[in-house]
């Protein structure tokens, strides 16, 4: 097998290393693929036919083995995987002596087998899952041809889309530790396992990494129960914070969810709205680590970011006017606290620690450089959003500006 030739060499390091015994490994052909003295490596170990045609172990004395070119003393057993003799195992050593390590280090050879062939089991299921959701995430209705790929996938998989599923999506800073030379200790298995653990429930459920630091789940899902699932996922962001804890990993968790659909297009959209609650959640800095796609809050983000350009200008030249004033930090400052207070005064007074006639000076003199209606909702809700869009417009590019430090 294959996979024999790739790990054998580390089968021997790691096993001999433990028990202290001098060994190799052959394959069914009888080249030596693994052995302490790497001096052996590739040449050829002619006892390994007598081996697996006995089908058990074969003692081989000084006296057997003195006139055997390159056969060394000691206890050749067959390895076995699946039920089939896949190559030779050598102990060496005086056989008297390594007799009773026999048994157990093939058996723990064999166990090596199985937990590598799983990995690499995994890890090829996992790349193609992974494609199938790089085509999911990316489906537009009008692309047929992505849909003829997705619709294969789906079948080889063994997943059904005419079910209702949503997408969440794990944030873990995994290559922040890396940047930062921290010592990872758990494997993209491991973190595979724990994910698994806290969301897979049901047999259409998928799980994959989309990028190093971000994991998706596409889940199953009969009828949409935001509290239950915003539940599972605090649960599961304080798991996570303690198995980062324990593989030696220091950033945030953050997990996002979206709203439930079917068909690849749902899938997408739900992707979506997953990835914007994440962006706009974290930008916020906020204690919160679960971020829904239907927040209020992030509803206000979205709905900044996706303000029309056009219209967007037309507001822009209030916001300039307005930075024209020797005093517009503190008038920024003031107007977008009142606006978060309901528009009430005393409220928004207490909030910054100012007499309540600063305030309505304050805003007053807003009135004055633009027209407008302070107490007006509708007036207030344009302006807030222009202000909230400016510094978003200034995030994005980038630039720190004093208008930036101030939102």
């Amino acid at each position: 097998m294959k996979f024999l030739e790739q790990i054998a060499q580390s089968i021997v390091e790691r096993t001999s290393s433990v028990l202290e015994v001098p060994m190799s490994i052959t394959d069914k052909k009888g080249t030596i693929i693994g052995c302490n003295d790497i001096k052996r490596i590739g040449s050829h170990h002619v006892v390994t036919k007598e081996v697996i045609q006995a089908g058990k172990s074969i003692v081989f004395t000084p006296e057997k083995v003195i006139h055997r070119k390159n056969v060394l003393p000691g206890i050749a057993t067959p390895i076995c995987f699946q039920q089939q003799i896949i190559g030779v195992l050598g102990i060496i050593g005086d056989p008297e002596k390594i007799e009773k390590y026999v048994q157990f280090v093939r058996n723990h050879v064999e166990m090596l087998l199985q937990e590598a062939f799983r990995t690499e089991s995994f890890f090829l299921e996992m790349k193609t899952t992974e494609v199938f959701v790089q085509h999911l995430i990316h489906y537009k209705e009008w692309d047929q041809q992505r849909e003829t790929v997705l619709a294969n996938y789906s079948e080889m998989l063994g997943f059904h889309f005419d079910l209702s599923r949503l997408c969440i999506l794990i944030d873990i800073p995994f290559f922040e530790a890396q940047k930062s030379k921290q010592t990872v200790t758990f494997s993209q298995y491991d973190l595979f396992q724990m994910i698994s653990h806290l969301f897979k429930d049901h047999a259409e459920d998928i799980i994959c990494p989309i990028n190093q630091d971000q994991w998706m789940i596409i889940k199953f899902m009969s009828t949409f129960d935001s509290r239950k699932i915003q539940e599972k996922c605090e649960r599961a962001v304080k798991k996570l914070k303690h198995f980062n804890k324990n593989n030696n990993i220091a950033g945030k968790v953050s997990i996002a969810y979206g709203n439930i659909y079917k068909g690849f297009a749902g899938v997408s959209q739900s992707y979506q709205q997953a990835l914007n609650a994440l962006v706009m959640g974290k930008g916020k800095k906020a204690e919160e680590s679960v971020y829904a796609f239907d927040d209020w809050k992030i509803l206000l983000d979205t709905l900044v970011k996706e303000i029309n350009p056009l219209f967007s200008d037309t507001l822009q030249e209030y916001i300039r006017k307005l930075l024209t004033h020797s005093n517009a930090q503190v008038l920024i400052k003031t107007f977008l606290l009142y606006c978060e207070q309901d528009l009430n005064v005393s409220k928004a007074a207490r909030k910054l620690y100012i007499h309540r006639n600063t305030l309505m000076y304050r805003l007053n003199q807003l009135s004055e450089i633009l027209c407008i209606n302070v107490q007006s909702f509708e007036q207030c809700m344009l302006l807030y959003l222009a202000l909230k869009q400016c510094a978003h417009v200034k995030k994005t590019a980038g630039r720190v500006t004093a208008m930036g430090s101030i939102l």
